[in-house]
């Protein structure tokens, strides 16, 4: 039996909606940032109405979802009459960024991105998988230096250089917020709450530190991380994984 998020039955929905920007989103997810982060900041981004809605009973929900995972993004039209599912937090993201227009203006730009975002995927998942899903304060604290030396330089490296080649205004490419940039700030949290500001900040790394600025200015970002809901979230981010 085909699962329900899988069915090709989707398909005109999906190409209905893939182009529609005045949906309406649901993110399921637990009651904090954790792998919903960047989910959450692209719908802000995009201005449009979303509501995040947490499990109400996990255990038994978990069989019935792809992958027994979440978080799971539900579209529903303006009309309330087309709905979609989609699962798996990069299908998500990269789902989000391609109908917002956030993966660049060409394929050379499409690329760009995608690589950074790959990259910041890559390093993101080393920094929960040593430091922040580990319980053991001995293993977190044996893994961190590697993790610092092996891992979080040479990403601070090739994207100070990178984002400072391209002229330290904030931006992957050009003059344009895109996905590389919501990526990267949700990084940013993830490095200070492995070493506060000792690697990444505004004096030591001023073109990654950039990206977050640029991103936190933009009023609908801005509006989103100033609401109760988004104050909540961070700080039982805080509470579970130990960063905001």
């Amino acid at each position: 039996m085909v699962h329900a998020f899988f069915d090709p039955a989707q398909t005109a929905a999906f190409n209905a909606l893939a182009i529609k920007k005045d949906s309406t989103f649901e993110v399921k997810y637990f009651g904090f940032h954790g792998l919903a982060g960047v989910t959450r900041t692209l719908l802000a981004l995009s201005g449009c109405k979303f509501t995040s809605v947490n499990p109400e009973d996990w255990a038994s929900e978990k069989p019935h979802t792809p992958f027994g995972v979440m978080p799971l993004l539900t579209e529903t039209s303006a009309d309330g009459k087309t709905t979609i599912h989609v699962a798996e937090t990069g299908a998500i993201e990269r789902y989000l960024a391609r109908k917002f227009g956030l993966l660049g203006s060409d394929a050379f730009e499409e690329v760009l991105v995608n690589t950074f975002v790959s990259n910041n995927h890559s390093l993101q998942w080393a920094i929960l998988s040593k430091y922040f899903i580990p319980k053991d304060p001995e293993v977190k604290a044996a893994n961190k230096e590697t993790l610092i030396t092996s891992n979080i330089v040479p990403w601070i490296k090739y994207h100070e250089e990178h984002l400072s080649t391209n002229g330290g205004n904030g931006h992957y490419v050009g003059n344009k917020v895109s996905f590389a940039d919501v990526t990267t700030d949700f990084v940013i949290g993830l490095i200070q709450g492995v070493t506060g500001e000792e690697f990444v900040s505004k004096t030591k790394t001023p073109a990654i530190w950039e990206v977050r600025e640029k991103l936190n200015k933009i009023e609908s970002v801005a509006a989103w991380k100033k609401t109760e809901e988004f104050k909540e979230l961070n700080e039982k981010n805080f509470a579970t994984l130990g960063f905001y």
